[in-house]
């Protein structure tokens, strides 16, 4: 399996949506002094998120997606996404700190993975309301794109 499977988490389904909610968040930019208040929001969020989908609870791990993730990750989707991600990288063993990054008015929270074959990353992009924008399982290392780097 390449790389950029892996990347993919094995749900294709999944990417499609997080891809057009990336491609969404970075085709705006915000100015470079974004709301530091934001930040721990997210993580708690990120990290709620991220353990409603490890306990199977996979309707509360949607409560705060925004309508184009929920459209694109219902709550089966995502169940989908996760076991195909599991079958992958292995049962999901623990996570480190969320590390926060800015993706034009995108807030991309990344949480790293310890699985029972190797590291992976949760990774979700918060809008400025602070909505679940796009939500990725993803191998360790898959840089946060640059907003000026996928636009047309």
């Amino acid at each position: 399996m390449s790389d950029k499977d892996l990347a993919r988490g094995g749900e294709r389904r999944l990417v499609r949506a997080a891809a057009a909610s990336l491609a969404l968040a970075v085709s705006a930019l915000l100015p470079a002094a974004a709301s530091a208040l934001a930040a721990p929001k997210n993580d708690t969020v990120a990290l709620q998120t991220l353990d409603d989908i490890v306990k199977g609870d996979y309707k509360a791990a949607t409560a705060h997606f925004d309508a184009n993730v929920r459209g694109h990750l219902p709550p089966d989707a995502l169940k989908q996404a996760w076991t195909n991600y599991q079958a992958q990288f292995g049962r999901y063993q623990s996570h480190q700190k969320p590390k926060d990054a800015k993706s034009g008015k995108f807030t991309v929270v990344s949480v790293p993975l310890r699985m029972q074959h190797g590291p992976g990353e949760f990774r979700v992009s918060f809008d400025d309301k602070g909505a679940v924008a796009g939500l990725f399982f993803l191998k360790p290392g898959v840089p946060v794109p640059k907003p000026s780097a996928t636009r047309s």
